[in-house]
């Protein structure tokens, strides 16, 4: 499904940009990881990954998922899938 993730806040720099475009597979659910894929920054890749920590919890309001893992706050807000 198509999504748009959005790093509300962090206590690390190990996402590069703040909002970040592209896939998922899986919604969040609390007590897994979360995973999705993007077009890369780097020209030179072939494809972008964003994999989380467990997430410690998760809230979702219409379209829209909420979710903490041990050291960062993530908005995601699914376009269609």
């Amino acid at each position: 499904m198509d999504v748009k993730l959005t790093q509300i806040s962090s206590k690390h720099n190990n996402v590069r940009t703040k909002n970040i475009v592209g896939e998922c597979s899986h919604l969040p659910v609390e007590g897994r990881t979360f995973f999705m894929s993007a077009t890369p920054i780097d020209k030179s890749k072939s494809v972008r990954i964003l994999h989380t920590t467990v997430l410690k919890s998760v809230r979702k309001e219409d379209n829209t998922y909420y979710f903490k893992t041990q050291n960062s706050e993530y908005k995601l807000e699914v376009k269609s899938g």
